[in-house]
């Protein structure tokens, strides 16, 4: 469950980082993972990287997103389903 707190840092969220994701996902519609690593690090910060999986289990779990192992990258979805 995603609760907000007084001492969260709303820059670096779940929430935040997975827009950024997102945008980015919508632009080039299949995203290697390490790109996604490098894109949340420029737009966020070094420690940005962190919140890399829990966006991403986000997206997914919200139907946005589709990971595909071969390849490691990630694809947007533009109909969550």
């Amino acid at each position: 469950m995603l609760i907000p707190s007084k001492h969260l840092d709303l820059d670096r969220s779940a929430i935040r980082v997975g827009a950024v994701i997102l945008a980015e996902l919508k632009r080039r519609r299949v995203v290697p993972y390490g790109d996604v690593v490098r894109l949340v690090k420029r737009r966020i910060g070094d420690d940005g990287d962190v919140v890399v999986a829990p966006a991403l289990s986000l997206l997914f779990v919200l139907g946005r997103i589709e990971y595909h192992a071969k390849n490691d990258t990630f694809e947007y979805r533009s109909t969550a389903s």
